[in-house]
C-alpha cells in the first residue's frame, strides 16, 4: 500500500538535483534518475535505488526537482525511532516504516508523522 505525503518540512536547495520526470510523479514520492537523464519513481519494478524525493507534484515530461535531503509529513502514522525504507510499491510512494519488506533504507521516523530522510550516497543501484 503507498504511502502519501502531505508536504516537505525542510530541504536544501544546494544539494537537490534536477531532470525531467518519465511519468507522473507526487509530491514526496522516492524517485531515481535513469541512465536516460529521466527521474522515475521508485515501485514494484525498480526499488533498490533511490536518488531523492519529489519537492511537489509533476506530470510527465516535467522538469522535476529531487531533496536528496529533507524532512516529510506523511499520511501514514509511523514507528517512531524505525528505519524509514523506499519501498516496492506499484505506481510509487512516499518513503516509510511500513514499507520494510523491500527497498532501499533512506532514513528514520522522527515523530509518527514526520520522516527525516537522506538519499544513500552511493544510491544503492542494484542493477
Amino acid at each position: 500500500m503507498a504511502v502519501a505525503c502531505d508536504g516537505v518540512l525542510k530541504y536544501s536547495v544546494p544539494s537537490c538535483l534536477q531532470g525531467i520526470a518519465a511519468e507522473a510523479i507526487l509530491i514526496g514520492e522516492s524517485c531515481w534518475i535513469g541512465t536516460d537523464g529521466l527521474i522515475y519513481l521508485c515501485d514494484n519494478s525498480k526499488y533498490d535505488v533511490c536518488h531523492g524525493w519529489a519537492i511537489k507534484g509533476y506530470a510527465a515530461g516535467a522538469m522535476v526537482t529531487l531533496a536528496t535531503e529533507c524532512r516529510l509529513k506523511v499520511t501514514t502514522t509511523q514507528t517512531i525511532g524505525a528505519r524509514v525504507y523506499t519501498g516496492a510499491v506499484s505506481g510509487g510512494s512516499a518513503p516509510s516504516t511500513s514499507l520494510s519488506a523491500n527497498g532501499v533504507v533512506c532514513g528514520v521516523a522522527e515523530t509518527a508523522s514526520i520522516v527525516s530522510i537522506k538519499a544513500p550516497v552511493p544510491a544503492a543501484d542494484g542493477s
